[in-house]
């Protein structure tokens, strides 16, 4: 769910007195000794033909299309910065036209946020415009702000005709390899701000009020129930008091959907000492920041409200009633399919069908927005039917929370799969206060600089045995709801207040979290302007933003990593270490990562690999940097090392 975005500048560098053949934007540099010339059987085991549709381990490239490139839309002529909550006028075109900058990276996918018909805004409650797309106001069309139809067929088209395409005749065939899939994001859970009947009456097709949710309405008015814009508890909401946790009542009796300012907070602002826990005002234990979905341990916690209540203004569809199942899931079909033969036959979409063995939209993955607002009954039955294409496509939930069994319900619940995979929240809320010290986490109250909580929790998923496939997890340093990776910093006066420190001031940190998120089990998201250091985007590919991710898809897909194990090898307040592949192999990877601040700074790292076979040694893919091992430890610079196997011809 996106409701604002900011720009970031550049920070600071480290390593300014090196130098190297491959120097970076901000002398940043990365590996590059010259590797002996691999036999053509040796570079074909790299290469695998893409199967689009599986989805798992596959890097990512989030992509806001109003936040993109204005390529083709009404205001392309203005070049000024955009940011905040106004549209921005970014478009599907826009995106057309950088494929060759994103796939310069080695992403396997593009993820484009919601493509239909929005609300335009202004909103009259908190929330602005509807620029980011997840206010659907028509469901028939695509948002003329981004483009039409046809503008999002030839962006699916021309991402398939994209990646890292290797040509060569091979018992003269000529193959395609690793193209780019196309993941599109969608909202079944709610449609635009609704703040009366007039509202409702502009959204298709859900323009009546027995299409929604109406908890607790009783005798009041649609308009007097829906009419706020702030200070709820009417519509009754899915966030916050009376869901998340309980909700207080005021001195008259009437519902305090503040709880006098504090929400469901612990703590006051982003002061974490044992001293300022609201002790027994608090709603639920000092290890969260407030408390959110899925955490049981919270008194009040409402799992129906959390379901049928609204999300702030934005009218809950009911998914019990069978016209808005039904619509919901063949749309979503409409949206997905590939072949004639699975375009969903009813009256809605009468008429849409193209003849012939056309294709419509084409797309390789969904990414469901505030899936735990939605019952877990109807999103099997949408996985289902999605499995049950031509080309069958995996869902990939977002379930903000860090119950990591709640969490894993939504992919695998009581021996039933539900969705094919998920946003993976349980580890990125702890790894982004963890590398970065980002106090507005939900577990940043322990996890701030402290990595044995991520360890912990990657060690859990990893041999839990509670998810279906860890494969189909979308790890995450930001996203479209938050702060940039370079914007997330350490100290501030409170939670909207700009900050100093953390991963916006120094750089060891987010090369160390670029590290985990890049080669950990899972599916790595990085957002559009992180490769540019969330300056007003320009799309330089000197950046050495840019230049490094492309070194971490290359190598994610040199040692083939994509689907390889992984064994968390170490874990303390300052350091985690953890293995890719099996041991000792030409696939086999120690990715060793640490919170400490200063690139030119030491550390010792209380484990190493293994000793290397015969005729190999061990080398620093990601820079090429100095370490040595003596017995069980290694002591490297503060950089993150990426450590692999490579031929030692010297000894041969």
């Amino acid at each position: 769910m996106a409701v604002s975005l900011a720009w970031w500048v550049l920070f600071a560098t480290c390593f300014g007195t090196e130098s190297s053949p491959l120097l970076l934007q901000k002398k940043i540099h990365l590996a590059d000794t010259p590797k002996p010339k691999r036999s053509l059987e040796e570079q074909l085991e790299v290469l695998e033909v893409t199967d689009l549709h599986d989805l798992a381990g596959k890097s990512v490239y989030l992509v806001m299309i109003d936040r993109f490139s204005r390529e083709g839309g009404h205001s392309s002529e203005h070049l000024e910065a955009c940011e905040g909550g106004q549209w921005c006028n970014g478009t599907l075109k826009g995106i057309t036209s950088h494929l060759d900058y994103i796939s310069a990276m080695g992403f396997d996918c593009i993820w484009v946020t919601p493509v239909v018909k929005n609300f335009y805004g202004p909103d009259l409650g908190e929330s602005g415009y509807g620029y980011h797309g997840y206010w659907a106001e028509d469901f028939y069309s695509i948002d003329p702000n981004f483009g039409t139809k046809d503008d999002l067929k030839e962006l699916v088209q021309q991402t398939h005709r994209h990646g890292i395409l290797v040509e060569f005749f091979w018992q003269h065939v000529l193959l395609n390899l690793q193209t780019m899939c196309f993941i599109l994001d969608i909202v079944l859970n709610h449609i635009r701000p609704v703040h009366s009947l007039s509202d409702l009456s502009k959204v298709k097709p859900f323009n009546d009020t027995r299409y929604l949710h109406l908890l607790n309405m009783s005798g009041m008015s649609f308009d007097k129930y829906a009419e706020k814009g702030a200070n709820w508890p009417f519509p009754i909401q899915a966030l916050g008091p009376g869901a998340q946790c309980l909700m207080n009542t005021r001195k008259d009796g009437t519902p305090d959907g503040t709880n006098s300012g504090t929400y469901c907070n612990n703590y006051p602002e982003n002061n974490y000492s044992q001293e300022h826990y609201f002790q027994e005002r608090a709603h639920g234990p000092p290890h969260l920041k407030y408390c959110g979905t899925g955490d049981y341990l919270c008194r009040g916690y409402n799992e129906t409200v959390i379901q049928d209540g609204w999300f702030y203004d934005l009218a809950d569809l009911d998914q019990s009633v069978p016209f808005v199942r039904e619509f919901l899931k063949d749309w979503v079909k409409y949206m997905a399919w590939s072949l004639v033969s699975d375009w969903p036959k009813n009256k809605w979409f009468t008429g849409r069908s193209p003849s012939g063995s056309a294709t419509e939209f084409d797309v390789d993955g969904i990414r469901l927005d505030t899936t735990p607002h939605l019952p877990y009954d109807f999103l099997k039955e949408v996985q289902e039917m999605l499995m049950s294409l031509s080309k069958p496509i995996s869902i990939l939930g977002e379930v903000t929370t860090v119950n990591m069994s709640f969490h894993a319900s939504y992919q695998n619940k009581d021996g039933q799969p539900i969705l094919g995979g998920l946003e993976n929240f349980p580890l990125s809320y702890n790894a982004v206060p963890g590398y970065c010290g980002w106090p507005n986490s939900v577990l940043s109250p322990v996890a701030q600089f402290d990595l044995t909580y991520l360890a912990s929790a990657s060690e859990l998923q990893l041999t839990s045995n509670l998810y279906s496939d860890t494969d189909l997890l979308m790890n995450m340093m930001d996203n479209q709801d938050d702060a940039p990776i370079a914007g997330l910093y350490h100290i501030s006066a409170g939670p909207f207040s700009p900050g100093t420190g953390g991963c916006q001031d120094d750089e060891s940190l987010l090369l160390n979290g670029w590290a985990w998120l890049m080669f950990a089990k899972g599916m790595p998201v990085v957002a559009w302007g992180d490769e540019q250091g969330n300056s007003v985007y320009r799309m330089r590919r000197d950046a050495w933003q840019y230049r490094l991710l492309s070194r971490m898809n290359a190598i994610r897909k040199e040692r083939r990593l994509a689907k390889a194990s992984a064994q968390v090898r170490f874990g303390s307040k300052d350091q985690f270490v953890f293995q890719r592949g099996p041991p000792n192999s030409k696939h086999s990877a120690w990715i060793f990562t640490n919170n400490l601040p200063n690139c030119s700074g030491r550390i010792t790292y209380p484990i190493a690999p293994p000793a290397p076979p015969s005729g190999m040694y061990w080398t620093d893919a990601l820079f090429n940097q100095p370490f040595e091992i003596f017995g069980d430890k290694i002591t490297a610079r503060t950089k993150p090392l990426v450590l692999v196997l490579e031929p030692n011809f010297a000894s041969s």
